[in-house]
């Protein structure tokens, strides 16, 4: 079961198309379980359900200026 929460600050997602980029407002989002590895499910004001393989990037709007939301992955120890 999925459930959905409204972020506090605007959200937008980016989708590829073949003629355009196209921007999608974000209403919620929500994780989903697919096969117990969690996977993050937008709900654009438009009614579509998008994942995280439906889009290019996300963005949220910090202090006035759209942030791209990336994964920061750890830096592995070298046990050298």
């Amino acid at each position: 079961m999925t459930k959905y929460m409204q972020p506090i600050n605007p959200i937008r997602v980016w989708q590829r198309g073949d003629d355009a980029n196209y921007c999608h407002p974000v209403f919620a989002m929500g994780v989903v379980d697919v096969k117990l590895v969690p996977e993050v499910e937008y709900l654009t004001i438009n009614g579509l359900f998008m994942r995280k393989r439906d889009i290019m990037f996300a963005e949220v709007l910090l202090d006035g200026v759209w942030t791209a939301i990336k994964d920061h992955r750890k830096a592995s120890l070298d046990p050298a």
